[in-house]
């Protein structure tokens, strides 16, 4: 049974109402908490956060999408479907907190939200999707923040907080954790004694080759790990500095796991004479291997559980005619503020509206390059979300075939796919990567720098060279296209973009594909020319 009891303080006579401070302690397991399920007041704050978060489903629909998307698609963040079951366990851990103590609104964390509104709108226009859906929970929160008072919010601060699991984020850590994998992988056949050659994520043993694709990075791993870490160290932990480290742990040791993971497929393979006796395996391997790091990682945790104890010293608080008032008042006001960015967006994206791209002609390309019927099956980058793409074949005298891949996209503000992490230089099931870098060119009689991206299937090997047309300029790299997207978006310029790939083989030493590209780059039409003549 939940009780409340007041006790004096150095007396015996009982409390006045509102004097002191009172105990809430958690009933013991297997009673029923007496009394009402919630505080006087939790019934109109529910619902009213219940309709703001309607609301922001509706006006941030984009966003809510393109995360459950993310959810479905990706092994990586399959386990956000898991996140609200736990923010509901750990709700429900804290029953005796919802049992006793009133929401109490507030009006001042109203100032927040106009900047992180504003703050929205700027990731918006960069396209920068995971800014968007991290800022769209934080607004959420300051509306949490709004209809229970700061009080009531901290004492809640752990489920709350765990609302931003929802927000698929991390994938720009991919190749950092491939190079760190690659690099465990390398060393530990050193310290073997197996020979190995190793040539960017490709690793090659006598007994095959084997390569550190995306998918063997160890992300889904270490995002799952890192969720897993923070709900263990909040239900087992009191201690902030015993938090941090197990959250710590949860952290280093699946990066450093997946390197030995990786390390141990190679050695099983060179043990067992052929790198195909383990590739049908090595997922199964992956998923065993993980499920042995989070045991261990339970049992080092359980070793310094602590005792929770439940019983929180609370001011006794009620719900008042005066706080139903300004629930009724600050709540709406904080979802009108948290529209300010989406309305804007709206109306930028107003002043130019699609047009129908589906008319446009490809850039031409000029002497002594000419058009190869069906040359350009073999290879082509996957992207998302084009208004037009163009995929051709070049053949000059001297030369081989160069592929031009050209995909042209309506800038709006709300967001598109220009520069979408999802796109890729070639299709993964057919061509992996091997090496990132950047060449130096001219293109229509001016320097620029583009992407250079070399890509592998099977004893091929193409050098794919890429850059966004953004603007009236040439860019390479992300943020810099994203820089200039907003530049054009916001004063109302050029309203198409376009990302091109041109890519030649590299089997023929006879013909090296950075003269190739060099070559047929000096004969194509400039592109910001292009993308000038477009209709509006």
């Amino acid at each position: 049974m939940l009780l409340l009891k007041r006790f004096p303080v150095g007396g015996s006579k009982p409390e006045r109402e509102g004097q002191g401070a009172t105990t809430l302690a958690s009933p013991p397991a297997g009673q029923p908490v007496a009394g009402a399920a919630a505080a006087p007041g939790w019934r109109q704050a529910v619902a009213f956060i219940g309709v703001a978060a309607l609301v922001f489903g509706l006006v941030f629909r984009r966003d809510v999408a393109g995360a459950v998307r993310v959810w479905i698609d990706s092994t990586a963040y399959n386990h956000c479907f898991l996140i609200l079951p736990l923010v509901g366990y750990l709700l429900w851990e804290r029953r005796a907190v919802i049992a006793s103590v009133s929401p109490r609104p507030t009006l001042w964390p109203l100032t927040i939200m106009p900047m992180l509104s504003a703050f929205w709108l700027v990731a918006a226009i960069l396209d920068i999707q995971e800014a968007r859906q991290l800022l769209l929970v934080a607004m959420f929160e300051v509306v949490l923040l709004v209809a229970l008072g700061p009080r009531l919010f901290w004492l809640l601060l752990a489920p709350l907080m765990f609302l931003f699991f929802l927000v698929p984020s991390g994938a720009f850590l991919v190749p950092t954790l491939q190079k760190i994998t690659a690099q465990i992988t390398v060393a530990g056949l050193g310290l073997l004694g197996i020979p190995t050659f190793s040539d960017g994520f490709m690793i090659e043993i006598p007994e095959g080759t084997f390569e550190i694709a995306e998918a063997c990075a160890g992300l889904r791993f270490l995002v799952a790990s890192i969720v897993f870490g923070c709900f263990f160290a909040v239900v087992m932990y009191r201690s902030t500095v015993r938090r941090i480290l197990f959250i710590a742990l949860s952290v280093s040791v699946p990066i450093f796991a997946n390197g030995l993971r990786a390390l141990g497929i190679i050695v099983l393979a060179h043990l067992e004479g052929s790198a195909a006796a383990v590739e049908a395996d090595h997922v199964l391997y992956g998923w065993f291997f993980f499920t042995l790091v989070i045991i261990i990682l339970i049992a080092i945790g359980i070793t310094f559980a602590q005792k929770i104890d439940r019983s929180i010293p609370l001011r006794s608080t009620g719900w008042s005619k005066p706080a139903a008032r300004r629930a009724a008042t600050a709540i709406p006001a904080a979802v009108m503020l948290a529209l300010i960015g989406p309305a804007y967006a709206a109306r930028l994206d107003a002043v130019h509206p699609p047009s129908p791209l589906p008319g446009a002609e490809a850039p031409t390309v000029g002497p002594p390059w000419r058009a190869v019927p069906a040359a350009a099956a073999d290879w082509r980058p996957v992207v998302k979300g084009a208004g037009r793409e163009f995929l051709d074949g070049f053949e000059a005298l001297g030369s081989g075939v160069v592929v031009r891949f050209v995909a042209l996209y309506h800038l709006r503000a709300s967001g598109d796919a220009l520069t979408t992490t999802g796109n890729r230089m070639a299709d993964d099931e057919r061509w992996h990567v091997n090496a990132y870098g950047r060449a130096e060119v001219t293109f229509a009689g001016h320097p620029a720098v583009v992407a250079s991206t070399e890509v592998i299937s099977g004893q091929r090997r193409r050098l794919v060279w890429s850059f966004y047309v953004v603007d009236g300029r040439i860019s390479s790299g992300l943020i810099e296209t994203k820089l200039l997207r907003a530049r054009a978006v916001l004063l109302q310029r050029v309203p198409v973009a376009a990302f091109v790939a041109i890519s030649a083989s590299m089997d023929d030493p006879q013909a090296p594909a950075e003269q190739q590209l060099t070559g047929f780059l000096e004969a194509s039409q400039p592109l910001t020319q292009y993308l000038a003549m477009l209709p509006r």
